[in-house]
């Protein structure tokens, strides 16, 4: 789970790796120490504790200032966000996550493309192979990353590989595979020409 950039991040994870640090030190004196001193060992495991017990505490924290952000964002047609969020467009628009994405797919389709004794037991990906030139159109324009694309598409992807439900997993020849990738590309690119948005919010 990737929380690079989030507003916050510092202050989420300080507290609990300061109390990790100090625990795994004390727990070190403790190891040597004898008598009166055997305390240490007693607060170096209570401090873990907490330390561990913030470093959930902020975590969740962070998870759910995301997920309000992808809310927001999935809801928009275009690649404008309000300053608010637009810490978490730029993550969805990094050249990294798109070309990870692409990866994904490429490697989705190379596997629904190989032979069916190579992957004994293995479902085939019959839709995958009906709408493969819809995909790899797909996979190019996310691989693309100079030209921009919209945070809701980014996240339509995401869930178009991560339902394993979904569509792009299926194996019967339908059509939702080709109705999923026309629609996650409209949406990939609405808007991406109307830049001119105050800088900040535009993503």
């Amino acid at each position: 789970m990737e929380f690079r950039r989030t507003p916050g991040l510092g202050r989420a994870l300080a507290l609990p790796l300061a109390c990790l640090l100090v625990a795994v030190a004390a727990t070190g004196l403790a190891a040597e120490a004898v008598g009166p001193r055997r305390w240490l060992g007693l607060a170096a495991v209570s401090l873990g504790v907490f330390g561990v017990y913030e470093l959930v505490l902020g975590l969740r924290s962070l998870t759910r200032r995301r997920r309000i952000a992808d809310d927001w964002l999935r809801s928009a047609t275009g690649t404008f966000a309000p300053v608010s969020y637009a810490w978490r467009a730029e993550q969805l628009r990094s050249p990294r996550r798109r070309r990870r994405l692409a990866k994904t797919l490429r490697s989705i389709e190379r596997r629904a493309l190989e032979s069916p004794y190579r992957r004994a037991g293995a479902p085939r990906l019959v839709a995958v192979q009906e709408h493969r030139a819809s995909l790899l159109a797909l996979v190019r324009t996310l691989e693309r990353t100079d030209e921009p694309v919209s945070p809701a598409g980014v996240l339509r992807v995401a869930e178009l590989v991560g339902d394993s439900s979904g569509p792009l997993w299926g194996t019967s020849r339908d059509g939702r595979l080709g109705e999923a990738i026309s629609t996650t590309l409209a949406l990939l690119t609405a808007g991406v020409r109307d830049r001119g948005s105050a800088p900040g919010t535009a993503c």
